[in-house]
């Protein structure tokens, strides 16, 4: 069987992760099947992934962002499907290939757009998920698999879509190499490579609405004055939307505030490790995520975590994190108080975060997805066998 997967949305954490980790493990398990693999130019040389039955594909002229690069998957890529007899396609991102000749396979990575109107959003972005959205619901239903990456997900999908809940199968992200408890000597690479000194309390999160940062910001200004919080909030991360996070640094200065709260721009993944293990806790306050990888991260590295309570934060963490009403600023800032005061409470929480760390696994993930890539194969070969001409079936 011929499998074509289509990673030209993989340029920067999220689907570039899940890849760089996923392909590994994948090839690890199947040695028989054939693999195209398409990756952004940048990106296509970071792959592990040497075997034979895996053809790395880099497009240059595929657009490499927007609502040109859907244009070019949806009009462009499924002739290359046809040229190359694929089987099964797997998108790595919320649509799949409305045209393609084969089966498709879609993982959702994204639920914000189902939840734009909930959270304030300019109106370049408003466009941007309304497309988002009209896609992956005709996705959705013109797939033939859908692999959620969160329990949540897919209760949610099948709820509000009125999906076959056999239709979709669960594959939490795992653990990245790299990403566990601090070494030796990692605060004095943490100052060299980042600037950085502990201590410093640590949240990573969407800088966008549904991130939540202003609610935190909101938190940690009544900590600051009330002076029950002496070290700086560290928050990583490029803007995806400058209006909000304007909105949240004019508050910092209307309060005196702006020095407590460091914006330290885009962080590389292989650095955040050394973010994760020097910090006296992690804070994620998001309100929306599909799966929320960076908990599984700040888990591994043992970082005692508070974060907002509802799904599949909840989910994820279990009885490793401390959890807050994420949209109640004053709960926030109480919970963050709570275990910056308490050691012990710290110890605790980093112990069962680097045990429950252990139950998200990269190669279990690989072993889903190729079990859906096997059921799927008398269906792909069917098909690939109608389109193609007499001489090429046998």
């Amino acid at each position: 069987m011929k499998i074509a997967i289509l990673g030209l949305t993989a340029t920067s954490y999220g689907s570039h992760t899940y890849l760089k980790n996923l392909l590994p493990h994948l090839a690890q398990l199947d040695r028989t099947n054939q693999y195209e693999v398409f990756l952004p130019p940048a990106k296509s040389g970071e792959l592990d992934v040497r075997q034979e039955n895996f053809h790395i594909h880099a497009p240059r002229r595929a657009p490499k962002s927007g609502t040109f690069r859907v244009a070019w998957e949806q009009l462009i890529f499924p002739w290359i499907l046809r040229a190359k007899h694929v089987d099964v396609v797997y998108t790595t991102q919320n649509m799949a290939i409305l045209l393609s000749p084969t089966p498709c396979i879609i993982i959702i990575q994204n639920v914000e757009p189902f939840f734009a109107g909930k959270f304030p959003n300019p109106l370049h972005l408003r466009a941007r998920l309304w497309l988002i959205r009209f896609m992956t619901v005709l996705s959705l239903r013109r797939s033939h698999g859908i692999i959620a990456i969160s329990d949540w997900e897919k209760d949610f999908l099948v709820e509000q879509f009125h999906l076959p809940p056999e239709k979709i199968i669960v594959s939490y992200p795992g653990v990245t190499e790299g990403f566990h408890p601090a070494d030796a000597g990692s605060a004095a690479l943490l100052r060299e490579r980042l600037g950085l000194e502990p201590p410093y309390v640590l949240s990573v999160t969407r800088l966008a609405g549904y991130g939540n940062l202003l609610n935190l910001a909101k938190a940690y200004v009544s900590l600051v004055k009330s002076g029950k919080v002496t070290m700086p909030l560290v928050i990583p991360g490029e803007v995806w939307d400058a209006q909000y996070i304007g909105r949240v640094k004019k508050l910092l200065a209307d309060q005196g505030c702006s020095d407590w709260v460091k914006f330290i721009g885009y962080v590389p993944h292989q650095d955040m490790p050394l973010l994760f293990g020097n910090a006296t806790c992690f804070v994620f306050p998001s309100l929306l995520e599909a799966c929320g990888t960076v908990l599984i991260e700040a888990l591994a590295c043992g970082t005692p975590i508070l974060c907002c309570g509802r799904r599949p934060m909840s989910d994820i963490c279990g009885d490793a994190a401390v959890l807050f009403d994420g949209e109640n600023p004053q709960d926030i800032a109480d919970r963050i108080f709570e275990v910056l005061s308490d050691p012990s409470r710290q110890e605790g929480l980093s112990r069962r975060a680097v045990e429950r760390a252990s139950q998200f696994s990269w190669q279990q993930g690989a072993e889903k997805v190729h079990q859906l890539f096997q059921q799927l194969a008398p269906l792909g070969s069917n098909r690939g066998a109608e389109s193609m001409p007499p001489e090429r079936r046998s």
